[in-house]
């Protein structure tokens, strides 16, 4: 089986660094803090996953999304948004802007990212808008995965 690739956009570069550790337990991982890097490896990484920060500056996690999003062949990467903006307004949000799921930051447990990053590596699309068991916000357009991985 083929590990999978994440192509993780942090502008925070000790945040970069450490979702680079914990996320190379079980994925090839692509980090970039300059999101005009990772668009520019973007085509040629075909990342299985995006990991994108919310709060970036002068782009944003969501102008990031959608500029990927806008490349040839990226249109249908799934997306994990991270995210320190925790409300149910602010999930809402980046699940409507087109993320699949939305990680809150600081992330205190790896398994909670690693919970949000499996289902979407895993299974077919389908349709799923009501939260998860565990609180997490899942977008339409995909399922969640009935195993669970362990961190």
């Amino acid at each position: 089986m083929t590990t999978a690739q994440l192509l993780l956009v942090d502008d925070d570069q000790d945040n970069l660094e450490i979702l680079t550790v914990i996320l190379s337990e079980k994925y090839r991982v692509l980090a970039y803090r300059c999101v005009r890097e990772a668009l520019t490896a973007l085509e040629a990484a075909k990342p299985d996953l995006l990991v994108l920060d919310i709060g970036m500056s002068p782009i944003d996690g969501l102008q990031c999304l959608e500029a990927m999003r806008a490349r040839p062949g990226c249109a249908g990467i799934p997306a994990i948004a991270l995210t320190a903006y925790a409300s149910d307004v602010d999930r809402a949000a980046f699940l409507a802007a087109g993320f699949q799921a939305v990680v809150t930051k600081p992330i205190l447990d790896p398994r909670e990212l690693f919970a949000a990053i499996t289902p979407w590596l895993t299974t077919a699309p389908t349709v799923l808008t009501a939260p998860t068991e565990d609180g997490m916000m899942l977008g339409s357009g995909f399922k969640q995965s009935s195993t669970s991985s362990s961190a």
